[in-house]
């Protein structure tokens, strides 16, 4: 079996001194017992004492910590090595459980001569754990390793130890937890209300990206499906079913139902995460036709008014092994997935044979043929030895939520936010928690954000209803992801408005320092709407590019490098057919009355067509001029002659297009299209057209 040992994440620590050093330990020279579980993971192992104190300032039990196992009569010692030898002053210790039991604390030098630092010759501390700061004078020589003896019979019971540091300095150090930036003094997290909460449980909610509509989980409920014909009909003992809820154009949320068949059926049922397009749910488990599952993931799709049978989600090298739950006191497969933007990643919740701890954040990459590659564990950064679970992947792709109970906290398990620094995946900002006015000293978790970036909505028990309920907060600028924008668009022919399905690519134009890098964007395509729908990330440009039979290449460039709000905006592409004899009257091209000049609102249409032309060098044009019959005839045929001349020379003034590939015919008023009897007919017949002569 492949083990991995690891320490669990950092802490990072204010300094009451600026001179101020620890030095923590960096690597096991001997010990006496460890405690190690069925799979040999890292849980309570000696490795937990290494680094950086990994739950401190709680002082609870944690895997993240080590637990030797000594008789209640008995000893246990452990010795371990420092990467800086240092004069010291001061021995930290943490001990998160039963402190007070070590007997001796020993230094050792360079030469590996042995000094003893302190005697225990104290009462047994009132405390259930602490970060202990030994006082003592500064030593002769430079220590390079610290041994502790731990005495059982001085306070008997379990013992866990945190860490071990050592300072030159006579300023304690105090452990604080890695606490957001600038939280708002009236911050306040909301219940949602009865609509969504009730005396039954409301869990792991998912807010579709342009939030209007949320998903939740809901415990035994009369509602959920029950397996008909049996017992079951008339309790509530069918544990959970997916619900849903659509935002009001007032902005509240309507009463709560059930999704329904084929989502929910007799079994556990639950939502794990929501396409960008929100036409798509992935829920938890395979669904097997014999109406039971297995642990993994499916993907239901909404046609029409109605969800698809979910199909499994492919996972190359799937595990998901049992973890034990404190709570019910034995152990159950938990899964849990959050889907990228553009659906080319999965992180997943999973409890794996090479796992930190119990349950570990891992990646997925999304393959040519649509499953998805080995899960890659995101690292010691974010997973410790406890459970990192419930993960939430912003519109951005980069900001992480999730939560875990191996982190500096407030309570069983805390939120907790960190941003992905590189394409690797495995490097992460430290995790930064979201604060003691979103977590509570209960189990906290199942975040979830719109693209908006305005609120988030997670899972809590205090103030709820009954069970756990689901809140919604307004997020602050420390921990908001990156902003984005949702960008919708469609393609129509020019001609008869006809709904298009060109072949499409959207590119990042800011990938990487070369000017020639680019990342393409992923895309969803609605069938019933036509309509393409996308994330953007603002700050960023890009370039849009269609191309479909008989219509030629369409490119756009999308600039939204001084976006520095959510936006959402929708855009309608319309494309020209390229068959000779196509006759289109350019609307989007504009003059003052009377006047020849182009208007600068009318390149856009014009560039449109320069581009047409460059891209097929065949292509020969007519350009008619046409008025209405208001004023002198010849002076309306000489000014409609100006404008298709004007029209000319914009679209050959670089050279980039031949002159003689471009006709010109002046009408004038001999040919309306509408009889001149008002003004807006009028505007109708004031006009240039533009047809293909050869293709």
């Amino acid at each position: 079996m492949k083990i991995i040992i690891r320490v669990c994440v950092y802490l990072l620590f204010a300094h009451l001194a600026s001179a101020q050093e620890v030095i923590w330990a960096s690597k096991i020279l001997e010990k006496s017992s460890e405690t190690v579980d069925e799979i040999y993971s890292p849980k309570h192992r000696a490795v937990q004492i290494l680094g950086k104190p990994n739950v401190l300032p709680q002082t609870i039990s944690s895997p993240c910590s080590w637990r030797p196992t000594g008789s209640s009569f008995g000893e246990d010692y452990i010795k371990v090595g420092f990467e800086k030898p240092l004069k010291v002053k001061q021995v930290v210790i943490g001990e998160t459980v039963t402190p007070g039991a070590i007997g001796r604390i020993f230094g050792y030098t360079k030469s590996n001569q042995e000094i003893l630092l302190y005697e225990n010759t104290e009462g047994i501390p009132r405390l259930s754990g602490r970060l202990w700061n030994v006082m003592i004078p500064e030593t002769s020589e430079e220590i390079v390793a610290v041994k502790l003896l731990i005495v059982h019979s001085l306070n008997k019971g379990i013992k866990e130890y945190d860490a071990i540091g050592i300072s030159n300095s006579n300023s304690p150090f105090v452990a604080k937890i890695n606490l957001a930036e600038n939280i708002p003094a009236d911050l306040e997290k909301e219940n949602l209300g009865p609509n969504i909460n009730s005396k039954f449980g409301e869990v792991a909610p998912i807010v579709s990206p342009d939030g209007k509509f949320l998903y939740f989980t809901r415990l035994n409920h009369p509602d959920n499906i029950k397996e008909r014909g049996s017992k079951n009909d008339k309790t509530n003992e069918i544990a959970q079913d997916v619900w849903f809820s659509k935002l009001s154009k007032s902005g509240f949320w309507e009463p709560a139902e059930n999704i329904g068949e084929p989502i929910n059926n007799a079994s556990n049922n639950a939502a794990a995460t929501i396409s960008a397009d929100g036409k798509s749910l992935y829920v938890l488990n395979v669904y097997l036709p014999n109406g039971k599952y297995v642990a993994g993931l499916s993907k239901s799709t909404l046609k029409g008014k109605k969800w698809e049978l979910p199909k499994q989600i492919v996972i190359e090298d799937f595990q998901a092994l049992e973890v034990y739950d404190e709570k019910l006191k034995s152990k159950k497969t938990v899964t849990e997935y959050a889907i990228s933007s553009d659906e080319s990643f999965l992180v997943m919740g999973l409890r794996r044979t090479e796992s930190y701890g119990d349950k570990d954040l891992y990646v997925s990459k999304k393959k040519g043929d649509g499953t998805y590659g080995k899960p890659i564990n995101l690292g010691s950064i974010i997973n410790s030895a406890g459970n990192e679970g419930s993960p939430f992947l912003a519109a951005d792709n980069y900001t992480l939520y999730f939560n875990s109970n191996g982190h500096p906290g407030y309570g069983d398990a805390d939120i907790y936010v960190s941003t992905r620094l590189d394409d690797s995946w495995t490097n992460w900002s430290q995790p930064i928690n979201l604060g003691p006015k979103i977590n509570s000293l209960e189990w906290d978790g199942y975040i979830t954000i719109p693209a908006s970036g305005e609120y988030a909505y997670f899972s809590s028990l205090k103030n709820s209803l009954g069970s756990d309920d689901i809140f919604k907060v307004k997020l602050f600028p420390s921990i908001k992801p990156q902003v984005v924008a949702l960008f919708d668009f469609q393609f129509k022919d020019k001609i008869s408005g006809k709904g298009l399905n060109p072949k499409i690519t959207l590119q990042n134009l800011n990938a990487g320092v070369s000017k020639d890098s680019v990342e393409n964007i992923v895309w969803s395509y609605d069938e019933e709407l036509e309509e393409f729908k996308s994330i953007l990330t603002a700050g960023k440009s890009y370039m849009l590019t269609a191309t479909i039979e008989n219509y030629g290449e369409f490119k756009q460039t999308i600039d939204l490098k001084k976006e520095t709000v959510y936006r959402e905006f929708k855009k309608v592409y319309e494309l020209m057919p390229l068959i000779k004899g196509q006759k289109m009257v350019l609307n989007n091209l504009f003059f003052d009355q009377g006047k020849y000049k182009i208007k600068d609102e009318s390149f856009e249409e014009l560039e449109k067509i320069k581009n047409l032309m460059m891209s097929n060098p065949n292509m020969e044009i007519l350009l008619e001029g046409h008025t209405d019959n208001q004023g002198d005839m010849l002076l309306n045929i000489k000014l409609a002659e100006n404008r298709v001349l004007a029209v000319k020379d914009y679209l050959t003034k670089d050279n980039l297009i031949s002159k003689d590939r471009i006709a010109i015919k002046s009408w004038g008023p001999y040919k309306p299209v509408v009889r001149n009897s008002s003004e807006e007919a009028r505007k109708k017949n004031r006009r240039v057209e533009f047809t293909i002569t050869k293709m």
